[in-house]
């Protein structure tokens, strides 16, 4: 999974865990009527920081293998959409509700790769595409991934957020 489908991914589930309904933007099936509020995450705006060969981190022994690893790291800029669909019976006011919630995670639920620097929003307007309320909003953060090699120069792994727990 590329680094900006985990941070999607990642906002996304941390919605999701704080019940919040989300969807990932242009995801099949996400543009359709729902029977409640549901936060749309995409991607508005995007920067690489560091690329993977000029951004090593030092080294680390693999607690498994005991094997030397090269830790390498990438920063990514983004500015996401956060965009609030609310049904006609919840009206423009629902919006607002979710939006309290949408502040508190993006405060305190997210992945420790995840850093948050601002969160803009616009007013609720209906939107004749979807027949819903619709109070567009975007986050801008620090996305910080790792990657490994072994000591014996194999490509490195995918990157990483940092933060999420892999199995």
């Amino acid at each position: 999974m590329s680094g900006l489908e985990q941070v999607k991914s990642a906002i996304a589930s941390a919605l999701e865990n704080a019940g919040v309904s989300a969807r990932i933007a242009y995801a099949p099936g996400w543009a359709r009527s729902y029977e409640g509020p549901v936060v749309a995450v995409g991607l508005r705006t995007g920067e690489s920081r560091g690329g993977a060969l000029s951004s090593y981190l030092g080294q680390r022994t693999d607690p498994d293998t005991q094997s030397s690893q090269e830790v390498y790291g990438l920063r990514l800029e983004l500015t996401l959409s956060l965009d609030i669909y609310c049904p006609p019976q919840d009206g423009a006011a629902g919006c607002d509700g979710v939006l309290e919630k949408l502040h508190q995670i993006m405060l305190e639920k997210l992945p420790s790769g995840l850093r948050p620097s601002e969160l803009k929003w616009e007013e609720a307007a209906w939107d004749e595409d979807t027949s819903m309320f619709l109070r567009r909003g975007s986050l801008a953060c620090s996305a910080y991934f790792i990657a490994t090699a072994s000591e014996d120069g194999a490509l490195l792994t995918d990157f990483i957020l940092k933060g999420v727990v892999t199995r």
